[in-house]
Parts: structure tokens; sequence; C-alpha cells
């Protein structure tokens, strides 16, 4: 049985690399900062990039998370992000990023993964169903969430300081001082 569960966690820790790397795929370095970046992003676009990230992330096709899948991807999409200084976000028109509020990009160490990982499991079964899975609508009801507290101005849209509070919260990263 351990075996087993040591086996999901790899499986799951895989799956997630691939998603992050789908999503970073194609970006050229420095592409937060150039015509890559987003202006503006709306509720609606961030429920389609909601939508489709969870897709991605569903690798078995069981339509729902487990809690390492989504503890997994959480962590990778915190490590790239911290390291690229950036999140992805896609659109009918492409990928598109958001930049970090960050100075300059390093790795996680050990402490901020297992930060991050907790805090992704906390998540999880906030929003994940008494079936212990996260399903497409309570995903998508996280990422609303995200949307709704980072949109500073409740106007149901995210501009400025609104986008890169979207982008740190997206990758669980605690505020810089």
């Amino acid at each position: 049985m351990p075996a087993t569960i040591f086996m999901n966690a790899v499986t799951a820790a895989f799956a997630s690399v691939a998603v992050a790397a789908a999503s970073y795929a194609g970006l050229k370095p420095g592409g937060a900062y150039d015509d890559g970046a987003l202006k503006a992003l709306s509720r609606s676009e961030a429920a389609a990039h909601a939508q489709s990230t969870f897709v991605r992330a569903d690798r078995n096709g069981d339509e729902a998370l487990d809690v390492n899948e989504f503890a997994a991807m959480t962590v990778v999409t915190a490590e790239l992000a911290n390291l690229n200084g950036f999140i992805s976000v896609e659109d009918e028109a492409g990928v598109k990023t958001i930049a970090l509020p960050i100075a300059a990009p390093l790795a996680l160490g050990d402490a901020e993964q297992t930060r991050i990982d907790a805090v992704a499991r906390h998540t999880f079964y906030a929003f994940a169903g008494e079936d212990g899975k996260m399903q497409q609508g309570e995903y998508l009801g996280l990422q609303n969430a995200i949307f709704a507290s980072s949109d500073l101005n409740a106007n149901g849209a995210l501009t400025s300081a609104e986008l890169s509070l979207f982008a740190q919260r997206q990758a669980f990263l605690r505020p810089k001082a």
C-alpha cells in the first residue's frame, strides 16, 4: 500500500511538470516584460484559462483532481513562476504573461516548497467536495475566488497592481516585503 501511495505521488509530480511545461511552452525569456505581457484580464478570460488548466491537469481523464495532483501542480507552478518571474495565461490568441512582483527570480527553498505544498493541500480540501476529489466546477470556484480577491476595485477586470497580485496568488507565493 505505501508503494502505491508513493507511485501516485510520483505520477502526480510528473503530470504536474508536464502541465506546467505545456503552460510555459513557446515563451521566450523576458516574455513577461514585452509584447506578451497582459495589460488586463477579465473574469471570463480568467475562467477560460482556469478551465483549460484543469483539463490539462486531469492527466488520467477522470474529470477530477486528487490532492496529490493538485499539490504537485501547485508546487511546480510556484517553482516555475518564481524562477521565471511570471505566470502564463492562455487566451484565444495564445499565451500571455503576468509579471510577478519579484526583484530577482530564484529557485524556491525547501521550506517554501513545503509551505506551498501544505497551503495547496489545505486549499484543496477547502474547495473539494466530500468525495475527496476536486471536480472542474470546484476548481473553477477556487480560481474565481482567487480572481475576486485580486480584483481590489471589484470592477470585474484586473489591471496593473491587481494583475501582479493575481499572479502571486496563482503561484501561491507569499508577498515580498
